[in-house]
């Protein structure tokens, strides 16, 4: 049953999965070019070679780049999870589904573990080959464990609003923008907020300090910080369980 869910899924999305390997092989092309204007002889980027060759543009380019590249799993998993219920929803398919003898649970499930599957799957070979080419090294696990825990929280965030609305991939990105402005000012110290309101709308917001946690280890080579992973994991876990329990009391 799962494997033919997945099959059917990645089938029906196939032309997503394509745009989103272009999208990446768009970063690889930029990590190559990089490398083959400023690599030193050691095949890291000189910076000083990339300005000769680019000027401003071209370093700012890669900047942008650099930073892009640690989104691509929030963007991989926004771009294939996106309407993975209401998309159904809105084409009728979801009351042919409630009558069939496989509890709906059970299908969406199979069809989040396949997005969230191949979403890791993409990020996983993108992001280490786009630091080989750049720096001639990776971050090791850090990057793996980084890529799981955005695909686990978006996911699972995009799952839940995908029962309730249509727009569920643009509002879970409107989240993850609205949690990193949160950050950065809960950060910077500077919330006038009474401290029981700003618990609960960190709490409800996506999970911006861990997950900045886990890219700090992943950009600078430290040790991954657990506390972090489990953090992001049960933040996911709940918007699952809720996207669960609200599977069924729906109206259809």
């Amino acid at each position: 049953m799962i494997t033919g869910t997945a099959w059917l899924t990645i089938r029906a999305r196939r032309r997503r999965v394509l745009a989103l390997l272009a999208f990446a092989g768009l970063f690889l092309a930029a990590g190559a070019t990089a490398r083959l204007l400023a690599a030193d002889a050691e095949g890291h980027i000189d910076a000083g070679r990339l300005f000769a060759a680019g000027g401003t543009p071209g370093l700012s380019a890669l900047v942008l780049t650099g930073w892009l590249i640690g989104r691509f799993p929030l963007i991989a998993t926004l771009v294939l999870t996106a309407g993975i219920v209401s998309d159904d929803r809105a084409h009728g398919f979801a009351r042919i589904y409630a009558v069939r003898p496989t509890p709906p649970l059970r299908l969406y499930g199979a069809r989040f573990l396949t997005l969230a599957a191949l979403a890791f799957a993409v990020s996983a070979v993108l992001l280490p080959t786009f630091d080989l080419l750049l720096l001639g090294t990776w971050a090791g696990p850090a990057t793996l464990v980084l890529i799981l825990a955005n695909v686990l929280v978006f996911g699972g965030l995009t799952a839940l609003l995908s029962i309730w609305t249509r727009g569920d991939a643009w509002i879970t990105l409107l989240l993850a923008l609205a949690a990193i402005v949160w950050d950065n000012l809960r950060r910077a110290g500077i919330l006038d907020v009474p401290p029981g309101i700003r618990d609960v709308i960190g709490f409800l917001l996506p999970p911006q300090a861990a997950l900045f946690a886990l890219e700090g280890a992943f950009g600078s080579a430290q040790p991954i910080p657990w506390d972090a992973f489990v953090y992001a994991v049960g933040y996911a876990a709940v918007m699952l369980a809720i996207a669960a329990w609200s599977l069924g009391r729906r109206e259809i």
